[in-house]
């Protein structure tokens, strides 16, 4: 007589579906079922014992011990048999006494099973998905401490495929976390970025707005140098010095010109320790071309032999800038003195102790209220006409101050004039030789 397969249970395809969705088929061992299937051995004196979980067309052995093989086809399982009374155990004491299994390859032949015993294994939902079976070679019975220990392994069994989908699940969604998680910080990293191209290209309108205010002072400069050279044509002195002044302002320009470009390629300033009066000294006539006629400039520069570490082409812009002002609001009449000297500080509210190289910008203007004069560093801030300015002037001198571990500090009142006072700090002395390389 043939063997007779099991038949397929009621909820067939729900339980099926549930063991599906376990994602446990074809997984590797686990620890946790392995001392299931030893416990099982140990409790019930069997030689084998295994965690079989009945597919659609095989039986698969999550934990296995005894035997050599991972599945059996459906059509040989013992625990097909199992799974068809899900509340009870399935007791074979003598298979070849069985007419459900006395024909079977598994009886007959590998692995000669005389005796099987399996307590199913139900889902949440009360599918059963296999079985905690133990097998023995020889015919044996099962005691009742033993059915109720095999019913209590395969409960926790049960709690451990669940337990194991959890794990799986919070995996997956740790997984799907790290992903957005991923995807957050790679959206900040193009925020970041675009924001620091959003400053770049906000901080290089600035330069290039400040800069472009520059070149045109230089341009003013150049304007009334050519002028005065077409005027005192006959005067070869004159005219050379003129023409020296413009093509100082041209160099200048051109310095200007660089400068933004670096800060396009991002280069930074060039910095180097320079005398400051000596510096102010050599182009004292570009100076004095930035105020004209009327404006007579003087210079007090009692600062020498000490070094200030900075931007040439920035300081000469800062100063240009200061004297622009200055001839702006004394309505192109009056007199401008600047002054170097050297001060130590100690105790000072914003500036550290040390000393320092004040560079000072006075004129017999107008002067300032306080109210005026709280806002003038403030970048864009300007009382004059639109076009006339940026307002950038003043904040720059405070940056090219700052950057040098000083200050820019105002003196004024209406009718008194304005004094502009750089503190730059000194790095040190300069030489002779320092000074002529």
């Amino acid at each position: 007589m043939p063997h007779r397969p099991a038949a397929f249970p009621d909820d067939e395809e729900e339980r099926v579906l549930s063991l599906e969705h376990l994602g446990i088929l074809d997984s590797a061992p686990e620890q946790n079922f392995d001392d299931v299937v030893r416990l099982a051995t140990t409790l019930c004196d069997t030689p084998i014992a295994l965690v079989s979980l009945v597919d659609r067309e095989r039986q698969w052995f999550k934990a296995c011990l005894g035997l050599d093989v991972r599945e059996t086809h459906r059509d040989l399982a013992f625990c097909a048999h199992a799974i068809l009374e899900p509340a009870d155990v399935l007791v074979v004491e003598d298979a070849l006494l069985d007419p459900r299994f006395q024909h079977s390859a598994l009886v007959l032949g590998e692995p000669h099973i005389r005796f099987y015993a399996g307590a199913p294994i139900r889902s949440d939902a009360g599918h059963p998905l296999g079985t905690v079976c133990v097998i023995d070679t020889r015919p044996r019975t099962l005691s009742e401490p033993q059915r109720q220990a095999l019913q209590a392994l395969a409960r926790q069994t049960a709690a451990l495929l669940q337990l194991r989908l959890l794990e799986r699940q919070r995996e997956q969604d740790a997984t799907v976390l790290l992903d957005e998680l991923e995807q957050a910080q790679a959206r900040h990293r193009e925020a970041e970025e675009s924001l620091r191209h959003a400053r770049r290209v906000s901080s290089l309108g600035m330069l290039t707005a400040s800069i472009a205010h520059d070149v045109n002072n230089l341009l003013q400069v150049l304007g009334s140098s050519l002028q005065m050279a077409q005027l005192r044509a006959r005067r070869p002195a004159d005219v050379e010095r003129f023409a020296q002044t413009g093509l100082q302002a041209v160099e200048q320009g051109g310095k200007l010109i660089r400068q933004l470009l670096a800060n396009v390629r991002q280069d930074g300033p060039e910095l180097a320790c320079i005398d400051i009066s000596q510096h102010l000294e050599a182009a004292g006539d570009l100076l004095a071309g930035t105020l004209g006629n009327d404006i007579s400039l003087s210079f007090d520069l009692t600062a020498r032999g000490v070094g200030v570490m900075c931007d040439e082409v920035q300081l000469q812009a800062v100063v240009l800038n200061l004297l622009s002002n200055a001839r702006d609001a004394m309505h192109g009449r009056g007199q401008v003195l600047i002054a170097t000297h050297q001060e130590h500080l100690v105790g000072d509210e914003q500036l550290g102790d040390g000393n320092y190289l004040v560079l000072s910008v006075q004129d017999d203007g107008p002067g300032m209220s306080a109210e005026l004069a709280a806002k003038i560093f403030d970048p864009f801030f300007t009382t004059k006409q639109a076009g006339k300015g940026t307002g950038l002037g003043l904040a720059q001198a405070r940056e090219f101050a700052n950057h040098t571990g000083g200050d820019v500090r105002v003196q004024t009142a209406p009718g008194v004039g304005t004094t502009m006072r750089l503190y730059l700090r000194i790095l040190g002395r300069i030489s002779v030789v320092d000074r002529a390389g």
